[in-house]
């Protein structure tokens, strides 16, 4: 699993140094989770007692039993400190309340660092264990957790998926060379860390000429991604798509998702999830697109393409962050696909507020935030 950023980076915000030991802990059991929990959370918990680890856990997939009932089923003890980084849910689910869980448990105290965006549970799970005189801590590694569990945090809070979007490029920042060959630009070392990075999102996104063009499957093949479900979502605005291409393969584990124009000639359905969105002359209407996303459950999306798509999506500054993998080449030439071809103005450029490079023998990854 692809992590380019350290859990770690910024300055803690625990007190006590026991608390900040143990909350990295929890931190690590969450990211444990990640790719499978969404639109869940990533949580981790531990329970300890006398300074010492008694019993731990995490989330480890959408629809199972959360970190606090993993870490607390099988604990005796009584006035244990449990430490969890998102804010125990008081509300019934798929699973029960976790605040039961720990006033039956007696546990003394509760070390959180944020509390959760769910309308549903936003404070109401620290307010009841307030009342049952549990002693609560609240801001212990906020930043670290929040930027770790960025995407529910954008899913929760903006009602819209985390947008990334993704690109192999040379040095000129070229997507392709005139032959439309992608995949000679970045050498296999940097082409194997872009695919595992799918397994870290809800759904990845790509347009009609690219499926047309390279008739790819667009699923995940590594072995620490087995059973994960993994959305495919094309742009097909005139739905033109035939229907013996690859995509249209082994749904069953990877959920195809069309969208088409209200004004295309062709309203046949060709999934069961294909919507007929507004559009005009640049394209499908993103925002309506992310908002369906949304609906659908869908946390996150990955955009790998092509370079038409890539260029709406930065152009209308729909996405949270950008990937680039960086081939040490340089590939030139006046018909070669760009990125961002049509260019942004001086005065309103793409600007990173952070960013992350790792180096390679055959390039660099760039990661940057909005």
């Amino acid at each position: 699993m692809m992590i380019l950023l350290s859990l770690f980076w910024v300055t803690d915000m625990c007190v006590k140094v026991e608390d900040l030991k143990f909350m990295k802990i929890a931190i690590k059991l969450a990211h444990k989770g990640r790719g499978f929990t969404e639109p869940n959370p990533l949580v981790g918990a531990v329970v300890v007692k006398n300074g010492k680890i008694i019993s731990y856990g995490f989330h480890k997939s959408f629809g199972q039993e959360h970190a606090e009932k993993m870490a607390l089923k099988h604990v005796t003890e009584k006035n244990t400190t449990l430490y969890v980084p998102l804010e125990p849910c008081s509300h019934y689910g798929k699973t029960p309340p976790c605040t039961d869980l720990i006033i039956k448990k007696r546990v003394k105290r509760v070390v959180i660092s944020i509390k959760d965006p769910n309308p549903v549970v936003g404070g109401t799970g620290v307010e009841k264990l307030t009342k049952n005189n549990i002693e609560i801590d609240l801001g212990c590694l906020k930043d670290v957790y929040s930027e770790m569990n960025r995407h529910y945090l954008k899913y929760m809070k903006e009602k819209k998926p985390y947008v990334t979007i993704k690109a192999g490029v040379s040095i000129d920042s070229k997507l392709t060379d005139k032959y439309r060959k992608s995949k000679w630009i970045t050498d296999k070392e940097l082409r194997d860390y872009s695919h595992s990075l799918r397994g870290e999102f809800s759904a990845i996104l790509v347009g009609v000429k690219t499926i047309i063009e390279d008739n790819p499957i667009l699923n995940i093949r590594e072995k620490i991604w087995s059973g994960k479900k993994l959305y495919r979502i094309v742009l097909d605005s005139n739905n033109i798509m035939a229907q013996d291409l690859k995509i249209f393969m082994d749904q069953e584990n990877f959920p195809l998702i069309v969208f088409s124009s209200r004004n295309t000639d062709n309203k046949n359905k060709k999934v069961k999830d294909h919507f007929f969105v507004k559009s005009n002359k640049n394209g499908l209407y993103l925002r309506e697109i992310l908002q369906i996303l949304y609906k659908k459950g869908i946390a996150s999306v990955l955009v790998e393409g092509g370079g038409n798509v890539i260029d709406s999506f930065l152009k209308e500054k729909l996405y949270d962050e950008i990937i680039l993998f960086c081939a040490d080449k340089l590939i030139g030439g006046k018909e070669s696909v760009e990125l961002l071809s049509s260019g942004m103005s001086t005065s309103n450029p793409i600007i990173f507020k952070k960013r992350e490079i790792l180096e390679f023998d055959s390039g660099y990854i760039l990661r940057g935030f909005k």
